[in-house]
């Protein structure tokens, strides 16, 4: 019994051990790890504590763009965000996502390429 339900909850999880092991090494705090590994989106306070413990721009790219949050920044926002850290490329990619996301907008790099404009697959190998 104590298997399937080991089994189980391993199945829940949406993160690869890979990129749990990055969230690990720089002590995400539980309730951000929690969300990351049930693949809900982030605050923008999430954002800056990934940013702050060092979890690179690209990755965190990488884990918002399935999720298609679209975050609406003010300039206090963007402000906000450049004070706490955060690369600014992570904020450019953010002010984007309500063209990127918006309803009927497919973006142009999505139809050819589906990872052409991610840093995080780069480098990666099929």
């Amino acid at each position: 019994m104590l298997l399937l339900l080991t089994l189980a909850f391993a199945g829940c999880a949406t993160l690869h051990h890979r990129d749990r092991d990055l969230l690990d090494s720089r002590g995400v705090s539980g309730p951000v790890y929690d969300k990351m590994m049930h693949h809900e989106p982030l605050t923008l306070d999430d954002i800056m504590e990934l940013s702050r413990k060092g979890v690179p721009g690209p990755f965190i790219v990488h884990y918002l763009r399935p999720t298609y949050v679209v975050y609406k920044l003010s300039a206090g926002d963007a402000m906000r965000l450049r004070q706490a850290g955060v690369d600014d490329g992570f904020i450019r990619y953010l002010l984007a996502t309500p063209s990127m996301y918006s309803p009927g907008s497919v973006p142009v790099w999505y139809e050819n390429d589906p990872h052409s404009s991610d840093p995080y697959w780069e480098n990666r190998r099929y």
